[in-house]
């Protein structure tokens, strides 16, 4: 009886521990956190990769326990195709390479200028690897450089990529984070082609990737700059402010934004955009497509350089109209910037799939012309729900 005892309690400590059984220690771990891929010149490795591995020394240097190093160090290796660049990445790597945490990814624009094509295959493919990880183009300089920058403010540069993009597109909605499986399907789509949000360095200079860039008020840091378009997986160019929100704003992913109408020679009115909602058509007249967009908008009046009177219901619709002229002229001129690239990023193929498919069979090979040439048609709706609280500026006693 007593030997049954001992072999049940031997069983069942056995299957207690038995789920830890391919437990690592961190200190055991390289866990990737960011990677960076750029071109390189030589044909026989036209692939340079650089992965970003947590160091927990370093991360332990905010306890009470102390630490030693930055909170992250880089690698780079240089091969074939990314399965080969991971293998080699073991013989630099000094621990087990582990990239089930990897947060974000970085391509160098002279890669994404070249073409993405099947570039993420492998990420898609592989059992350990996340496709829901969001993808920055490098912009002026390459993703192995941008992971090498000390952040000021945050522990790692990817954290900080994040939350500024994020940030960005909170507030003003030129940018957003787009997930590696939201890039795969728009590489994939037939009516749709992929934008991605680009990252850039202010402030560049020597000591950008040295602890010295901690010891000045005015530091590098990155920051959240514009939207790359492709057309057939190759970056074409780059949207900045007003001109890259637009497509948000057609597209529906705009959050909160401010819009600036001139209420004077001198003065402008600021209205924030609080929520955006945008439809799409597309028809056929004449065998030829033409779009149809339809946003409604939603506002409230936060400032004034003019001596304007909120209270009278008048100048409220005056604005109103005011600021869908605006965003009408700021749609436009993007939508004919993409037509002259022949980059559908709104999405209006895929539209034209849905309402019109046999037409779409028909011609989707040839939607780069046809879209370049199709006919704009644009109503744009805005509602100034109110002033804020104050119905007039307050006047200083010297005007």
């Amino acid at each position: 009886m007593k030997l049954n005892i001992s072999l049940l309690w031997i069983t069942a400590i056995c299957l207690l521990i038995s789920g830890c059984s391919n437990y690592r220690e961190l200190n055991e771990l390289g866990v990737i956190i960011g990677m960076g891929i750029d071109h390189n010149d030589d044909p026989e490795n036209p692939y340079k990769v650089t992965y970003q591995v947590i160091n927990p020394s370093g991360l332990a240097q905010t306890s009470t326990s102390g630490g030693k190093g930055l909170a992250v160090i880089n690698y780079t290796v240089t091969a074939k195709t990314l399965v080969e660049a991971f293998s080699k990445a073991s013989a630099v790597i000094p621990r087990e390479n582990n990239i089930s945490h990897l947060s974000l990814i970085i391509i160098g624009e002279e890669l994404a200028r070249n073409g993405l094509d099947l570039l993420f295959d492998t990420i898609d493919r592989g059992k350990n690897q996340r496709v829901s990880v969001p993808v920055f183009i490098s912009r002026g300089k390459t993703a192995e450089y941008m992971l090498g920058v000390i952040e000021p403010l945050e522990i790692t540069p990817g954290k900080n990529i994040i939350s500024t993009t994020k940030s960005e597109q909170i507030d003003y909605g030129s940018t957003n984070n787009v997930l590696l499986y939201e890039t795969i399907s728009a590489l994939m789509s037939e009516g749709k082609y992929v934008s991605l949000p680009g990252i850039s360095i202010r402030n560049d200079s020597k000591d950008a990737k040295q602890i010295s860039n901690f010891e000045t008020t005015a530091p590098a840091y990155i920051e959240a700059k514009g939207m790359a378009i492709f057309r057939k997986g190759k970056l074409v160019r780059w949207l900045d402010g007003e001109t890259a929100r637009a497509v948000q704003f057609v597209t529906s992913d705009i959050n909160r934004t401010d819009v600036v109408i001139p209420c004077s020679d001198t003065g402008n009115a600021t209205i924030t955009v609080i929520r955006a909602k945008s439809k799409m058509k597309t028809k056929i007249n004449h065998e030829k497509p033409v779009i149809h967009t339809h946003m409604n908008v939603m506002g409230e009046m936060m400032q004034t350089s003019c001596d304007l009177d909120m209270s009278d219901p008048k100048l409220l619709k005056e604005y109103e109209r005011k600021m869908e002229t605006e965003l009408k002229k700021q749609l436009k001129r993007t939508i004919r910037i993409t037509q002259k690239e022949k980059t559908d990023v709104f999405g209006f193929g895929e539209a034209l799939s849905r309402t019109n498919p046999d037409y779409w069979h028909k011609h989707k090979k040839n939607w780069d012309d046809l879209f370049s040439e199709a006919e704009i048609s644009m109503k744009v709706n805005v509602d100034i729900i109110n002033s804020g609280m104050r119905m007039e500026p307050y006047k200083p006693k010297w005007r």
